[in-house]
């Protein structure tokens, strides 16, 4: 895998879909393992945080952690210039196409739809903290079925690991400076990190592709698991019944 990471980013903390200590349930894989994508189009993400450079760094940020999960991935710029090149401008208005028309022009298995809903860097005296928020929908093209969905997000925090307060203010200081100077390049790295925990975790995450070589063994553990689940849901009903009262 041929990932770049800044070098801070093992102060990155993850957050999850309900933030907190609550632990969210797990997806429904049953539609993923019935329809199978191979290949995935990621349509410019629809941008509600205030940063105005967020949808464009952010495409950057997508293909190479979904490739390495064994999908095919249509090339994000090439995608957005036909969008735009046909007469749909904006992030807004590639979603609001049809998978149909979609489906007839470019012909993926799946649409990758995301939301940015945070993409900010903040500065309060002793911290600086970059924060990414994004929300997940892969979406079957021929049946308009949900595949899989998910929101979470990752945050760095400049004060993370630091001892001593005039440090603490320095590195405050200079991750807030650069950041507002690089027009989303420090919020992308904090996405890519986002974006690599989100489709690798075993909990939520997206299931390998037929690309991947965990294909067949990620299958058997997802299979397993909601073989498992569902023999837990039925035994309650099962011991209600006592002998006799079938």
């Amino acid at each position: 895998m041929n990932y770049y990471f800044p070098r801070w980013v093992g102060l990155v903390v993850l957050l999850g879909v309900l933030g907190g200590c609550v632990s969210p349930k797990r997806p429904d894989y049953r539609s993923f393992l019935a329809h199978q994508p191979k290949s995935i189009l990621v349509l410019p993400p629809i941008n509600n945080s205030a940063n105005v450079h967020a949808s464009d760094a952010f495409l950057s940020s997508v293909t190479t952690p979904l490739a390495d999960c064994g999908y095919y991935v249509f090339p994000v710029a090439v995608v957005d210039r036909l969008f735009k090149d046909n007469g749909v401008p904006t992030p807004g208005d590639m979603h609001s196409v049809s998978l149909k028309k979609i489906d007839e022009i470019i012909g993926p298995d799946a649409v990758l739809y995301i939301t940015i809903k945070e993409w900010t860097t903040t500065y309060i005296l002793i911290d600086s903290s970059t924060k990414v928020t994004l929300a997940y929908k892969l979406v079957d093209v021929k049946t308009a079925q949900v595949l899989w969905q998910w929101e979470g997000g990752a945050v760095y925090s400049s004060s993370a690991g630091q001892s001593d307060p005039i440090a603490a203010v320095l590195a405050a200081g200079i991750h807030a400076v650069g950041a507002a100077a690089s027009e989303g390049k420090y919020e992308r790295d904090v996405a890519v990190t986002a974006n690599f925990t989100t489709f690798n975790n075993l909990n939520h995450g997206l299931l390998r592709g037929a690309r991947s070589p965990q294909y067949v063994t990620d299958q058997e553990r997802i299979k397993a698991l909601i073989a498992k689940e569902d023999a837990k849901a039925k035994t309650p009903a099962q011991e209600s019944v006592k002998p006799g009262e079938e």
